[in-house]
């Protein structure tokens, strides 16, 4: 891929660009069909932070560009927070430059990581507030001008976050487009 590929839109150029001198530590924690997901700590943040890579430049990078763009019309508890585009060559097997969100980390992992642990269904109780934690999400999201769909809503796309309280509620992870 080559580095004129991985221009910002003009739009763009006020929403983080996150470099590489801004991230160190870095580990694969999780992959899709987009491509891999890293956690690294970032140095401005002083936190740990998710970083979502797409595989290939196949015109991704401009759906990429426009969900951050998207999630920067508001947040919400529910839906896991973008803090930049990423945009660099990531340490191990990437020897061009890349494209990726910047996302916060939620280390609890997901529904289904909970339901592998368990090994059974979820308590009715639980099982209802995250439905309705998840629906929360999705009005947010479909509130959106323009609004976003979620492409890929499963158990492993819904993660628990630990910030709320102890009751692991969540966020979901977006793979999404505007419509």
């Amino acid at each position: 891929m080559d580095n004129h590929h991985l221009k910002l839109n003009p739009e763009m150029q006020h929403f983080g660009l996150v470099e590489d001198c801004k991230l160190q530590s870095w580990s694969v924690i999780g992959s899709g069909g987009f491509g891999l997901i890293y956690k690294a700590k970032h140095k401005d943040l002083g936190m740990e932070v998710a970083i979502k890579l797409l595989h290939c430049d196949d015109g991704s990078s401009a759906s990429l560009q426009k969900e951050a763009e998207f999630m920067r019309q508001g947040g919400s508890p529910y839906v896991v927070r973008v803090f930049g585009v990423y945009r660099g060559v990531p340490p191990g097997r990437w020897l061009s430059s890349q494209m990726g969100l910047v996302m916060e980390l939620m280390e609890r992992g997901s529904v289904e990581s909970l339901l592998k642990r368990l090994r059974g269904p979820l308590p009715w109780p639980l099982a209802f507030r995250l439905a309705h934690q998840v629906a929360l999400g999705m009005n947010f999201m479909h509130k959106l001008c323009p609004p976003l769909l979620h492409l890929d809503l499963k158990p492993c796309n819904v993660l628990l976050d630990h910030r709320r309280d102890s009751t692991d509620p969540l966020s979901i992870s977006s793979i999404t487009r505007p419509i």
